[in-house]
C-alpha cells in the first residue's frame, strides 16, 4: 500500500477518543511531512497533508498528550530551524523526530500509572507515531482552538 497519495486524493483520518465525544469540533491533526532532496525546497500544504492516513486528536483527549509536548520546548521547528518557545494549539508546529522520540520516551515511562483505557490510548498513539516515523522525519500538528 501506497502511504502518500496521489494529488486529489482524500485522507482517511484516523481518530483516538477517549473521553472526547462525536460532537468536538477542536482538534490536533497530525500530519506527516511527505520530504523532498530538493536544493531549497519549500514544503507546500499538499506535502503535509497527502499521508494515507493521519492522526486526528480531540480536545479533550489531546489534553493527556500536552504535558509531553511541554517537555520538548523550548525547541526549534524541524523545517526551518526557528525557536519555538512552546507547543501552540491555535497553528502549525513543525516536530522533528529527535523531539517525537523524546515524547514517546516520556510516554513509555509513565505509561503504566494510567488507567487501562487510557493505557490502551497512549498505546494507539505510539503506534501510530512509529508508524508515520518510519517515512518521514518531521510531523506537522496543526490545532484549531
Amino acid at each position: 500500500m501506497n502511504i502518500w497519495l496521489e494529488p486529489n486524493e482524500p485522507q482517511t483520518f484516523r481518530e483516538l477518543r477517549l473521553h472526547a465525544s462525536d460532537k468536538e469540533r477542536i482538534l490536533l491533526d497530525f500530519q506527516p511531512l511527505k520530504e523532498s532532496a530538493e536544493p531549497d525546497w519549500n514544503p507546500m500544504p499538499e506535502e503535509w497533508s497527502c499521508y494515507y492516513a493521519p492522526l486526528r486528536i480531540y480536545k479533550q483527549d489531546y489534553a493527556l498528550l500536552l504535558p509531553y509536548f511541554a517537555r520538548i520546548y523550548p525547541t526549534v521547528d524541524a523545517f526551518d530551524g526557528t525557536p519555538e518557545l512552546s507547543f501552540d494549539v491555535c497553528f502549525s508546529n513543525w516536530i522533528g523526530k529527535r523531539d517525537w522520540k523524546t515524547v514517546m520516551h516520556a510516554i513509555r515511562q509513565d505509561i503504566s500509572a494510567y488507567t487501562e483505557h487510557e493505557q490502551l490510548f497512549f498505546g494507539a498513539f505510539l503506534k501510530w507515531l512509529e508508524e508515520a516515523l518510519e517515512h518521514t522525519n518531521i510531523i506537522v500538528v496543526i490545532g484549531n482552538q
